[in-house]
């Protein structure tokens, strides 16, 4: 492998989050540990901390009042400020040549999800870069199978151009360490010792199934509190807004489950974040990670109400016997998931 020094790195928004962005953070920050230099092209940039020396932002700013136009006006801007000599990882959907393409699912796949038959005009000009991008890419990595069968059959992409890597997770942070302290966080959230405490962390909750949640858990057992933890609160009796958190591995510690309903999720870091901090979590089988999660750590569903109450009712009965307890989380997570593992492989293929 010959040595890299430099890397060109392509996202809209870089800043502490969930999904997407917390990968490329991690991403960044495992490059820079390395000694390798990265060259971000963004449209926002809010790095949490003190930005590190090797890293060096460009931001694109907007240039017009909808966003929807901004970001495909930067995914047609962003290749004009590569260092030329460097490789270049794109995550946003560039329209020229690029060394790899990482893709977090496809606009395709979302919009068939979501039962949207006919494509607008912003969803058109999406299709167009993101067909220009898997095209152009040397390579194309899928953070799920799921995805990358999206890919070869809308895009009409060789199967031996995409190859899946799924996503990896920082296990510093995610950790059984992280329950320490479980119960007192518990009490500070407002959760019962006789409540089974159902985690949903979630930044957009209608994208991530909400109101399937919501609806499985009307008349249903009052032990179970839904606790959402997100930017946006979830109006709804059975729910705790615990709002958007910095310290989510001893959130989903403090949990008995996590929850995750998505109509449409590439792969759902929510899976092994969750037991990796040795708390199960529920899957609908829409969501990617169920490809590499098994019990006792992840307990799948169909995205239905009944199909969802089945799987609460089990859960129950555990919760009653004393829970899940996850002393190996390595025994329900079946890939490498270590960021480091992770970067060797993206490495090796720059």
């Amino acid at each position: 492998m010959r040595e890299i020094n430099g890397v060109n790195l392509i996202f809209h928004t870089i800043r502490l989050g969930g999904g997407m962005e917390r990968y490329v953070l991690d991403i960044i920050s495992e490059l820079v540990s390395r000694d390798i230099s990265v060259r971000v092209i963004a449209r926002k940039v809010k790095w949490p901390g003190i930005k590190p020396d090797k890293v060096e932002f460009v931001v694109l700013s907007d240039r017009t009042p909808f966003s929807r136009l901004n970001n495909d006006l930067f995914e047609r801007r962003a290749l004009h400020h590569i260092r030329k000599n460097w490789p270049t990882i794109a995550i946003s959907r560039v329209t020229g040549r690029v060394n790899l393409a990482i893709s977090g699912g496809t606009h395709i796949g979302h919009l068939l999800d979501k039962g949207k038959k006919t494509p607008d005009y912003f969803d058109r000009c999406v299709i167009a870069n993101e067909k220009k991008l898997y095209a152009n890419a040397e390579k194309i990595i899928t953070h799920s199978d799921r995805v990358r069968n999206e890919i070869i059959s809308h895009y009409s992409v060789a199967l031996e151009k995409v190859e899946t890597l799924y996503p990896p997770v920082d296990d510093r942070k995610f950790c059984l360490q992280a329950r320490e302290g479980r119960d007192e966080l518990r009490l500070q959230l407002g959760v019962k010792p006789t409540q089974l405490m159902l985690l949903f962390a979630s930044n957009n909750h209608e994208l991530k199934g909400a109101s399937l949640i919501v609806e499985a858990l009307a008349d249903f057992d009052n032990r179970i509190v839904l606790v959402v933890a997100g930017k946006s609160p979830l109006n709804h009796p059975k729910v705790i807004n615990i709002g958007f958190s910095q310290n989510m591995p001893a959130i989903y510690a403090a949990a008995d489950v996590s929850i995750l309903a998505s109509k449409y999720e590439a792969f759902g870091l929510v899976g092994p974040e969750s037991i990796l901090c040795g708390t199960p979590v529920l899957l609908a089988d829409t969501v990617g990670a169920v490809e590499v999660l098994s019990e006792p750590g992840c307990f799948s569903f169909s995205r239905t109400v009944v199909s969802l109450r089945m799987t609460l009712t089990k859960v129950l009965e555990l919760f009653e016997k004393g829970g899940v307890n996850i002393t190996d989380p390595s025994l329900s997570i079946h890939y490498p998931y270590s960021l480091s593992a992770h970067v060797d492989s993206l490495l090796e293929r720059l």
